[in-house]
C-alpha cells in the first residue's frame, strides 16, 4: 500500500479530521523521514522549552514494549545526551557539540525538531535530511504548526500515533515509501 493511502486510512479511521486536509504537507515529510530510520539512522529529537515534555511522550510511545516491532527505533532526547546544548549560545559552543554528536553515532543521525524557531532549530538545520515541526514559521521542508492552536499538545500526540503506526507498516514491509 502506498503511504499516502495508509495515511488517510488511518486519519479516517481515528478521526483525525484536521490532519485530512494537512496529509498531503505532511506525508512527504513523514516519507523521507521513515527512509532516514529505515536506512539505520538515529534520531535525536530537540523541542524549545514548551515543547520538552513531548521530548519523553515520543520515546515512549514509539518504543513501547505493548507495541509490537522487532526492536526499539534508536530515539534519543538530546536534552539527556548533551544537556549543554540548552546552554549554547555561539556557533563554537554548537560545533563543540555537533563534532560530539558526530563522533557518538559515527554522523549517521538526524534531528527532529519541535518548536517555534530558536537557535536549537539554527543547530538542527545543519543536519541534512531532519525532520521539521516549526512553529509560526513556514519554511521549507517543515510541518507548519500554530503555537497560539488551542489543540496543538493533541495535534501533536495525533502526528506521533500517525508516525508510530507509519512506521510499524514500513518495517513490516506493509507500505511502500
Amino acid at each position: 500500500m502506498d503511504l499516502n493511502l495508509f495515511v488517510i486510512d488511518f486519519i479516517r479511521k481515528k478521526n483525525i479530521k484536521w490532519m485530512e486536509e494537512r496529509r498531503l504537507d505532511f506525508v512527504p515529510l513523514l516519507s523521507n523521514f521513515l527512509i532516514q530510520i529505515l536506512d539505520g539512522k538515529s534520531v535525536l529529537i530537540i523541542t524549545d522549552g514548551e515543547r520538552e515534555w513531548f521530548n519523553d511522550y515520543i520515546i515512549n510511545k514509539i518504543n513501547n514494549f505493548n507495541e509490537f516491532k522487532p526492536s526499539f527505533i534508536p530515539i534519543f532526547n538530546i536534552f539527556k545526551i548533551a544537556p549543554q546544548i540548552k546552554l549554547a549560545r555561539h556557533p563554537e559552543q554548537f560545533d563543540m557539540i555537533e563534532d560530539m554528536l558526530n563522533i557518538a553515532f559515527n554522523e549517521n543521525y538526524i534531528f527532529w525538531y519541535i518548536g517555534k524557531e530558536t537557535n536549537l532549530l539554527k543547530f538542527a538545520r545543519r543536519k541534512p535530511n531532519s525532520f521539521f515541526w516549526i512553529m509560526d514559521t513556514d519554511l521549507s521542508k517543515n510541518f507548519y504548526l500554530k503555537s497560539l492552536d488551542e489543540r496543538l499538545n493533541y495535534k501533536l500526540i495525533d502526528l506521533v500515533e500517525i508516525i508510530n503506526e507509519s512506521l510499524k507498516a514500513a518495517i513490516f514491509g506493509e507500505i511502500e515509501i
